[in-house]
């Protein structure tokens, strides 16, 4: 059990690290809503990690511009229902602005279960 209780805080302490966001909903996300659901994030920053968004879910007004930043060389992309994409990416970032509310799921097609959500409202 010790083991387990030291492994949780070293990967909690590793995502706070390196994901640079607000509202850290889980290491790999977690929740409903195409991967998303997670905890109420209200941030307009999201990292793209090694086969995770962080965080995968986030409320945001309308007129928002959200922006997805790589933090990992791995080819990732953010692909939205609608056919918005950031196409295909190893580094960098993709920004998106919400001008309508709406739940907006989106993921990476490249890595399946690899998804988020955002809510705008």
């Amino acid at each position: 059990m010790r083991r387990v209780l030291k492994l949780a805080a070293v990967l909690g302490a590793v995502c706070t690290m390196g994901c640079g966001a607000s509202g850290v909903t889980g290491l790999y996300g977690g929740g409903g809503g195409g991967g998303g659901g997670g905890g109420g994030s209200t941030t307009n920053a999201i990292s793209v990690g090694d086969n995770f968004f962080n965080p995968n879910s986030t409320t945001v007004k309308v007129g928002t511009t959200v922006t997805w930043t790589w933090t990992t060389a791995t080819t990732h992309n953010v692909t939205f229902g609608d056919g918005t994409t950031s196409g295909n990416q190893a580094g960098g970032s993709y920004s998106r602005t919400f001008n309508t509310a709406g739940t907006y799921n989106y993921q990476c097609t490249i890595h399946s279960g690899m998804s988020g959500t955002v809510v705008v409202q």
